[in-house]
């Protein structure tokens, strides 16, 4: 349980560290973040200066009122750019 314990503090820490981003910057999720399909990496295309909240989940679901203030391009399967909106603190910066 102690394991358990010292990884939900180590993943609420990764969680709560803050980014800045600016349009056309690379960005990936940061590490244990993901909670969405598209893998990255992405381009910021816009941050939101008033989040979308998605309302469409139930309160049981790890989506329900899921904070949206970034708007993230990707390429899907068939090579299409599309763009997705995320929660930027799932988000760091892709470094090279």
């Amino acid at each position: 349980m102690k394991e358990k314990i010292e990884k939900l503090k180590a993943a609420q820490a990764i969680y709560a560290e803050k980014n800045e981003f600016s349009p056309g910057q690379i960005v990936t999720w940061k590490d244990g973040m993901k909670n969405k399909i598209s893998d990255g990496p992405f381009v910021v295309i816009k941050t939101l200066d008033r989040p979308e909240i998605d309302q469409e989940e139930r309160p049981g679901s790890p989506y329900y009122r899921e904070n949206l203030d970034i708007l993230l391009g990707t390429f899907d399967r068939d090579g299409d750019f599309v763009f997705y909106h995320f929660d930027s603190a799932r988000i760091r910066p892709l470094s090279f």
